[in-house]
């Protein structure tokens, strides 16, 4: 038995992908997922001989899902968001990143907390973004993004040692990720393929 499962965005009636799921080699039941005030409702279509679309189509639809649930909004405009706003998305996608890069191979709890913090700190990031702006073409817009993340307000949690010019790089720095990230995920990639290169050089890989 199979279901093939048409699954929803966040947002209310934007089905946006399906999973298939196969348990044998039975005929395939059609299983529409559907946002209803009060939660989800399951529709059973009518059985299916065979799968519609291929796997490598079916892995696209994932991705997209997954991007999807992911991503603020689609009605979101990074450049009316406030820069700290920009940071606040960015801060965390880029965290993600690196903890994803070094979760494996397993090592102890401690070691891996202190690379990632290593790694995430305004020190590491302003660091970085000097090197980026160095050797990545930014466009006018993103210079843009870099220069209202620079002016943003410090937060508390912003300020301390290492100077408030080490604290306006690593703002800048995720605000230009947030914007990205939600603006244009193809140039997002692009930006963490960057930084992926970089931290090989590092870690001498």
């Amino acid at each position: 038995l199979a279901y093939h499962v048409s699954a929803f965005s966040p947002h209310p009636g934007h089905i946006i992908s399906y999973r298939t799921l196969e348990i044998s080699r039975q005929p395939i039941h059609h299983v529409e997922l559907t946002r209803r005030s009060n939660g989800l409702v399951i529709r059973d279509e009518s059985p299916s001989s065979s799968m519609e679309g291929s796997s490598s189509q079916e892995s696209n639809d994932d991705l997209s899902l997954l991007t999807e649930l992911m991503s603020p909004v689609s009605s979101a405009q990074p450049d009316q968001m406030s820069a700290s706003s920009l940071a606040y998305l960015g801060d965390v996608v880029f965290e993600l990143f690196i903890r994803s890069r070094y979760v494996w191979p397993q090592r102890r709890m401690p070691v891996l907390q202190n690379t990632v913090v290593g790694l995430v700190n305004a020190e590491a990031q302003s660091k970085l973004l000097q090197k980026f702006v160095d050797e990545f073409a930014l466009t006018s817009a993103e210079q843009a993004v870099l220069g209202r993340g620079r002016n943003a307000s410090l937060t508390a949690r912003k300020k301390g040692k290492g100077g408030e010019s080490m604290y306006q790089d690593s703002t800048a720095f995720e605000a230009l990720l947030g914007y990205t990230y939600i603006n244009d995920k193809v140039r997002f990639t692009e930006m963490i393929g960057w930084m992926k290169l970089e931290l090989d050089k590092m870690d001498g890989m």
